[in-house]
């Protein structure tokens, strides 16, 4: 896994659902760069949106 993975991993830990729309920009802008790859993208795409509300799904 590369820092920038762990790092932005850090900042979806520690994030708001205000904060984690910010980091979800921040994800897609480091995987355009090359800096992760498709799955390391995936997983944190999965952790910002639960941060949003998105995994509330399975409650129901």
């Amino acid at each position: 896994m590369s820092q920038t993975f762990d790092a932005l991993k850090e900042k979806i830990s520690n994030a708001d659902a205000g904060e984690a729309k910010e980091i979800i920009t921040q994800v897609k802008q480091a995987y355009d760069d090359g800096k992760i790859d498709e799955n390391e993208k995936n997983e944190l795409m999965d952790m910002a949106k639960s941060k949003l509300g998105g995994g509330l799904g399975g409650l129901f």
